[in-house]
């Protein structure tokens, strides 16, 4: 059973391809998959300035702006809407993964409503949407990709839900307006730099099930001023909490093996740490 189709596979056949069925085993589409191929491909009923194929979005023209409504695809292929002046989005129930960089560099992009039927959202998906000031997360989704929300800098305040069992390195790095996360008690890793300068956030809840926290984690969130780092926790990375200047107090469990180098370097206003 195809799950995922990878850049280009077509490349040597394109231009005789003039129709294709995408079974709904396809999860995700990669990367510039029908680069090239014969006009007759593309399905005749559209959605303005954009290319679908087999109801998969795949491409979109420059000139693309102001409201979509996806409500009737089948996916989103990597790169669709990359840097377009797109202001709010609607995402149809039959997509299920949402690819990389999908509205990357969308800086008009003031709303998003993703559906229930999605479980991943890609690498840098919404990367660099400085104009999103809330995204809802459905409890569908199981993971949240490299760089997926980075520099959303309008965000305000995040809640992963339950499903979620990974956050992705980078995944919420510069959004410098979150001031609360609520992560879902089934995240069992936050990834390298995750919030990195995230320095408007003053308070986290982290779960019960998170057995780790990466480099450079919560580095340079510089309004945070305390963390309880739960009981299941083994190890806490390198450079995990530094230059959170108003950091006062860490209770560190039992369950902790391993602090990394400079886990809390530059904490300034440090007065209590507790240590098994």
């Amino acid at each position: 059973m195809i799950r995922e189709r990878y850049s280009c596979p077509f490349r040597r056949l394109c231009k005789e391809l003039d129709a294709i069925t995408i079974p709904n085993s396809v999860l995700r589409i990669g990367y510039s998959v029908f680069s090239g191929c014969n006009a007759t491909l593309y399905d005749k009923r559209t959605i303005k300035d954009v290319t679908l194929v087999d109801g998969w979005v795949i491409s979109s023209e420059n000139s693309l702006s102001g409201t979509l409504n996806l409500a009737d695809v089948r996916g989103v292929a990597p790169r669709s809407f990359q840097n377009r002046n797109i202001t709010s989005v609607i995402i149809g129930n039959s997509v299920t993964s949402i690819g990389d960089y999908a509205f990357s560099g969308c800086y008009l992009l003031a709303s998003v409503t993703i559906p229930n039927s999605v479980t991943s959202i890609g690498g840098a998906a919404f990367s660099g949407c400085s104009s999103l000031t809330s995204v809802t997360i459905p409890d569908s989704v199981t993971s949240i990709g490299y760089r997926a929300f980075y520099n959303c800098d309008s965000i305000t305040s995040i809640t992963i839900p339950d499903s979620v069992t990974s956050i992705g390195r980078y995944a919420f790095d510069g959004c410098s307006s979150l001031t609360s996360v609520t992560i879902g008690k089934s995240v069992t890793s936050i990834g390298d730099c995750a919030f990195y300068s995230c320095d408007s956030l003053t308070s986290v809840t982290i779960p019960n099930s998170l057995t780790s926290i990466g480099d450079y984690a919560f580095a340079w969130c510089d309004s945070l001023t305390s963390v309880t780092i739960p009981n299941g926790v083994t190890s806490i990375g390198d450079y995990a909490f530094e230059y959170c200047r108003s950091l006062m107090s860490v209770r560190i469990p039992d369950s902790v093996t391993s602090i990394g180098g400079s886990a809390f370097y530059n904490c300034s206003s440090l007065a209590s740490v507790t240590i098994p």
